[in-house]
């Protein structure tokens, strides 16, 4: 039984507000380069320039509603999407046929074990990709 005097939770000391400019633009900003998007081709879409955009990365400028549900259609998504992000939850994406925009996302949070893990895969696929390339460009080097 809870009493007055009892915390009901223990805020934590220091911890990033989920909701601030920065935080925000933080989540904007890993959603956008996990799609593969450049910073100038959103801009784009969006109708600003590059470094504006890029202030609402930083958090350095403020959102609107509106502009976040901008940035949402851009990153195929919706704005709470972006809001609930968190980079320590996995997330399956499965494009589905037309009935079904959106596609079918499939999550759960990640243990730092299989985050460590997958973090170490992607570094491994990383240097196999860059040293394909290597061999890619010495034949191509070969035939002229």
């Amino acid at each position: 039984m809870l009493t007055n005097d009892e915390p009901v939770y223990e805020e934590q000391e220091n911890a990033p507000d989920p909701w601030s400019l920065s935080q925000v633009g933080e989540k904007v900003r890993r959603l956008r380069e996990i799609k593969g998007m450049k910073q100038e081709s959103v801009a784009q879409e969006l109708g600003m320039t590059t470094n504006g955009y890029g202030k609402i990365e930083r958090g350095e400028s403020s959102i609107t509603l509106e502009r976040l549900e901008q940035i949402a259609r851009v990153l195929e998504m919706s704005p709470l999407d972006i809001l609930r992000f968190d980079e320590k939850t996995v997330y399956h994406i499965q494009n589905m046929n037309s009935s079904a925009p959106q596609g079918v996302v499939n999550n759960y949070v990640a243990t730092e074990k299989e985050r460590a893990l997958m973090l170490e895969q992607i570094k491994m696929l990383n240097e196999l990709i860059a040293n394909q390339a290597q061999v890619i460009e010495s034949i191509a080097r070969r035939k002229t």
